[in-house]
This record gives structure tokens, sequence and C-alpha cells, in this order.
């Protein structure tokens, strides 16, 4: 039977199981009065967020700095997505008959063969733990972060309410999961595992959803966590509903409380819909999306993508596509100067075999991090992450050293007016038994590189400079009732005692040359404030920066209208009645009401541009939207998906251009967000008083 491998959408897993034998149909019950029982037991943690999120993050996390991530399941099979896609979302994607996935499938597989199909020849037969362990050990990795399950169900360990639909009933025959943990723990690594909460067509999940959390999820969480005591759990497929209605404070009490795992197991932020950046052990950034400098710094926080553009093995993806290794170290020193890990994926082939890119970069980063782990491992930000493209900052634990990665170039001297060293301090060159020269001219550190590092450098890139840190003042605060406003904005500066804070307003970073701040700031236009505390004998601060906007109540921002309706990929919405029209300074949804979790908006207006030249515009969407410029499609990031940025570039001239956004969701998360990067203009949001209504 084709449906075998995993029931059909039109009965229920658990039913199925659970009329198949007596033992099952009592195993069942008793699970569900169980869940159904309140606790009776003291709790050190309640089931709930302020308590939950007051436990702390293990340090280990925070002392790791790099895992690998493992993309694994029935999806290696096809291992196919159109460029830029997701592979692993092979059978949700086969839902749009106009989309390529569903081409593709057709024209290989042919219209008779289910996805369902693929499970038997997902046999893993080359699949050895221990040496995906070794290339493992050897890429310098501190933990490794399985999938157990991801959204399509099927599971990597003999999961008894996933029958008939895991590795040890059909494809491989063998624990997966259980074979790999083993054999990285035995090479001292964490291990843990990725974890589904929601599957795309269980029909419990479907249409039954209590019962699909009190006798699915629930009992199948626990069995995983028992079996494989995982040190870090990744939580996905969240979105859909609330961590209310996952019941997920009550299953994080139950691990925090009574699990095996309860003083190790780190968790991260993916619980329900209203949990991503705001409840959990470490918070997740995804190629880049969800990130926020300040947040992360303060919170532990993870940035977990792919070598290439896909989790999964994607076939589709040629050499161009991956990531290379210079650009992978400064993915790695990037995040980690500014608190974060990063969670580095791979996508096994369904015969269990690494593809050989991917071992190679595993292989090369793993150099690297032998020269100038020191620089990564157990660090900590310094008081600014970077200076400008080609260095970056972290410290000691302890905060007795400074390290200072070059990132892209190594010439005769290193200058930086960040770094300011302890008195009498040596700096030497990870990987190198010398110390160097340095001195200080002004307000600049100037190391010199000699000729014979020059010549034979400890490694090929990204090199360490290592020195004893001088203590910096604190960090001062931007003080202010509003960002944006149609009226002047009155902004302050705070410091601490025996501080001098340096401002600048013209985007230019602030150092002892710098203004000195006397009296609060009247801004009538916008302004990008930075400001840095200077304090006799320290280093300077870490920088605050903030921008303001001052808009035009009568030209500046765009015009919206509000729409309702069930869609997985964008409407005709001049076809559709607009429930509400209104206007908003900023594309986001903080201003705009909306009534259910299924809705669409159109913004119409039109952008201004000061300087001619080319422009790339970034659409940043949870789920589908798109961008024309003058009339003209330039950015499609349509259909049902999470946050996902797509972007176009465009020649555009000065002066005023038509701007149209068009944007739909469909329950669960939603944003949508657009910037832009141009001649002169950095990465940043489209600033409201660009926007004009006319």
């Amino acid at each position: 039977m084709k449906a075998a491998y995993v029931p059909e959408t039109t009965a229920s897993t658990m039913e199925l199981l659970m009329i198949r034998t007596k033992c099952g149909w009592i195993l069942c019950c008793l699970t569900f009065v169980v869940l159904s029982m309140p606790p009776s037991f003291a709790q050190n943690y309640s089931a709930n967020w302020k308590s939950l999120d007051g436990r702390p993050t293990p340090e280990w996390f925070t002392d790791a700095k790099f895992g690998i991530f493992i993309h694994w399941g029935v999806y290696s099979v096809p291992a196919w997505g159109s460029k830029g896609s997701y592979s692993e979302w092979y059978w949700k994607n086969m839902e749009d008959k106009n989309g390529e996935t569903y081409k593709h499938h057709i024209k290989t597989y042919g219209g008779g063969f289910l996805y369902q199909d693929f499970a038997p020849m997902f046999k893993a037969d080359l699949f050895n733990p221990d040496q995906w362990a070794e290339l493992f050990l050897e890429s310098g990795a501190r933990y490794i972060v399985p999938t157990s399950k991801h959204h399509e169900g099927f599971c990597l360990w003999p999961s008894a309410e996933s029958w008939n639909w895991n590795s040890v009933d059909v494809g491989p025959h063998r624990d997966l999961l259980g074979e790999l943990t083993t054999a990285v723990r035995a090479r001292g690594l964490k291990t843990g595992f990725y974890y589904s909460l929601y599957e795309w067509y269980n029909p419990l999940y479907l249409h039954k959803f209590p019962r699909y959390v009190n006798e699915h999820f629930f009992p199948q969480f626990k069995d995983v966590v028992t079996r494989y005591q995982p040190s870090i759990i990744f939580a996905d497929g969240e979105w859909e509903h609330t961590s209310a209605e996952w019941k997920t404070p009550e299953l994080i009490a139950w691990l925090f409380n009574e699990s095996a795992v309860k003083n190790e197991v780190v968790i991260n932020d993916r619980w329900g819909s209203d949990t991503r950046s705001s409840h959990g052990g470490y918070f997740t950034t995804e190629y880049g999306l969800y990130a926020n400098k300040e947040m992360t710094i303060s919170h532990p926080w993870e940035e977990n993508r792919g070598i290439g553009s896909s989790f999964g093995y994607n076939r589709n993806e040629d050499v161009g596509d991956y990531r290379t290794v210079p650009e992978l170290i400064e993915i790695l020193t990037t995040t980690v100067s500014q608190g974060g890990n990063l969670l580095l994926d791979i996508g096994p082939a369904a015969d269990g075999t690494i593809p050989v890119i991917m071992q190679e970069r595993l292989r090369e980063i793993g150099g690297w991090l032998k020269v100038n782990g020191e620089a990564i491992y157990a660090s900590r930000p310094f008081r600014t992450w970077s200076e400008g493209a080609n260095i970056r900052f972290t410290r000691s634990k302890n905060g007795e050293y400074l390290y200072m990665i070059c990132l892209n170039t190594l010439g005769q001297s290193v200058k930086s007016r960040f770094a300011v060293p302890a008195i009498n301090t040596t700096v030497e060159m990870l990987g190198v038994n010398a110390n160097l020269n340095w001195r200080k001219e002004g307000d600049e550190m100037i190391v010199d590189i000699p000729d014979s590092i020059l010549l034979r450098r400890p490694c090929d890139y990204a090199w360490a400079l290592k020195m004893k840190a001088g203590p910096y003042a604190d960090k001062p605060d931007i003080v202010s009732a509003k960002r944006l406003s149609e009226s002047p904005i009155t902004v302050s500066l705070k410091a601490a005692p025996g501080c001098d804070i340096r401002y600048t307003l013209d985007g230019s970073e602030p150092g002892g040359y710098s203004e000195t701040y006397q009296k609060p700031l009247v801004l009538n236009e916008r302004k990008i404030i930075k400001a840095r505390a200077f304090k006799s004998g320290f280093a300077p601060s870490m920088l605050s920066e903030e921008t303001f906007v001052v808009v035009d109540p009568a030209k500046n921002g765009l015009r919206y209208d509000y729409y309702e309706g069930k869609w997985s990929e964008l409407p005709d919405f001049h076809k559709l009645k607009s429930l509400r029209r209104g206007r908003t300074y900023e594309i986001d949804l903080k201003s705009i009401e909306r009534r259910t979790e299924e809705y669409g908006l159109m913004f119409e207006g039109s952008i201004k541009i000061d300087k001619e030249g080319e422009y790339t515009l970034f659409l940043s969407s949870d789920d589908g939207s798109r961008l024309t410029i003058d009339g003209a499609e330039l950015v499609n990031n349509d259909g049902e998906h999470g946050v996902i940025e797509k972007a176009g570039t465009i020649r555009l001239s000065p002066g005023k251009h038509s701007l149209r956004i068009q944007f739909f969701q469909r329950g669960g998360g939603d944003s949508i967000e657009l910037k832009y990067e141009g001649p002169g203009i950095p990465k940043q949001k489209v600033p409201a008083d660009l926007l004009f209504v006319e």
C-alpha cells in the first residue's frame, strides 16, 4: 500500500494505532490520563514564561560558540528544491500545482508517485555514525543538533506515536538518532536534537488539535527526551498556535523540574507563535533574520543557517550556491563577536553520506579554529563588536584579554581606534610564537606585522591578535519619548558619573574628536545618533545608536488597504473589496489593526531617491509578499512560508518612484519589512520620511 508508511490524511494516526492492539489502546488511554492530571509535586519552575525564563541558560552553551545542524529525513531522497528554497519542504511545496517542485516531481517520478513512496528509498545504507562524529570533532564544533523529526513527521528513532513512519519501522530499519547520539557523545561533544512541534498532514493536528497535543506531541516529546537525554533542544514548527495552545510551558516545566537533563538541557525560543525572540533559553536567527544586536548581546542567541541556501541536501544547488570558507569564517566571527553561537547546517544524502563539499567546508573551519579557537570558544562580546568591514572583536570570559580578528586582509600594520589595550601589554598573533611591536598614535593603536609573518601566516584567512584589555567606560543611554514623530524630537544622552559623551549625527563613528554632549538635542529631521562614553584611564564605551525620523503628516506615509481571506498565495487584491483603508508611516504591522490571523494588505505610495545609482531592496515577510517599483515587479516573495527575505536590484534616478507592496498572512506569526541599500547607504530599514502618499 502506498500509504503504509504514513496514514492518509483521512484517518488519524493515533486512532489507527489505538485500535491495532488492546495493549496499544490501554497505553494511549493511560498516557492521556497522566497528561490530564494536575501536577501534585513541588516544582522549582512553574508552567509560565515568567518562571521558566528565570532559569539561567547553562553556561556550556554560551561557551560552545559553534555547533553542527543536521537536516536528514525522507526529503533527502528527492533532495530537490528550487533555487534559494528549503529542500526539506519538498512535500509541502508539492501542494502548489504551478510551482517548480510539483513540476519537477511529476516529470521525475510521475503523477502516481506519492511522497510516502520515498520512505522505503531512505535506506541510509552507507551511514557510519563514527565517521560522522569524527568529522564533527575535526570541524571544531562543540555540539551537534540532528533532526529527530521534521515537519513531515518522519522520526529518526522508533517512536510509538509515529508507527510505521519512523526509521526503524521503514527505510533504514535503524535507530539513526540513537546511533549518532552514542557516537558523538563518545567523542566528548554535546548533542541533542531538532524537533518539529507540528506535522503538516497528521490528521490529529489538522482536525483535532487538542488531542494532537495530549496524545501525540506530549508523549512523543517526553519519549525522545527520556531515551536520548539531550543537552540541547531546537524546537520548531510552532508558529500556527500560541504557546498556551501548545501547552509548552507545562512541557518545559517538566523538562526543567523532572527530566534527567533538567540541569544540563538548553532550549531555544520556538515554542509558540508568541515566543520567538521573547521567551526561551536562547533566541534564534535564521540566515540573519530576526537578528537584533541590542537584544542578542544581552541574551544568549544562535544564528542557524546552511552552507548553501537549503538546510536539507538540495541537488539543484551548485558550487556557486555554497558559501566559501572565508565567508563562513566571517559569519562565525561576526556572530560570536555579537555574543551569539553559529549552528551551521549540513544536509546528508539519503544513503547516509555527507556531500564532499560540506565535508571540505567543515574541515577547513576546523583547521582555522585549531589556530584561532582561543578567540572564539568561551569568548564574550567586547565593548564594540566591529570596526569597519575588516575587524571583529571578542574578549576572554574573564575580561582579561582582547582579541582583534582581521578578516579579509593582513598588511604591514593593523590600525584600530577602538582597541585600547592595557598599559605595557604585549600583542601576539594566535598561532605565532612571537610578540608584535605596537604603539599609540593619537586615538589609534597601530600593530606592526613583520614580513616574516606576512610570508608564513599561521592560517590562510582571518588572523587574530591577542592583548590584555584595559577597562572601558559604561555605555551611554539614548533617551527619548519617540523614535518617529510629526513634530521635533527631543533626545537626551545619559552616562555614568565621571564620563563625557561624544556623539555624531552624520552616521560617522564617534571618537575623542567628536562633539561633546552638553544639553538635550532637538531634531527637526531624520538623524542617526551615535554616542560613546569616555573616561580617563578607560577605553571608550560600547556604541549606542538610534535613528530618529521627523515626518511631514501632510505628505509622508503610505496608503494601505486591508482585506480578509484564506490564501496560500497572493490574490489579485484589485478584484477584492477592501474592508478598511488607512495610512501608515512605516512598512510594518505595528500600527495596523488586524481582526483575524488570515488577512491581506496592499501598501501604495512612492519612495524618494536622492542620488542616482543602483539600489537593492530587501523584502522580508511571513507569509507571502511582492514588491513593484514604477509598475514593474522587483521582488517576488510569494507563497506560504515563515520569515524569508528576498531582494532585487534596480537602477533609480533622483526623485519619487511609485511603490506597491502586497502581503498576505495565513495564520501563525506575521511580519513585513522593507530595507534598502544604495550609493553611500548601508543596508537599513527604509526611513519613513522617504515614503510619500502621493
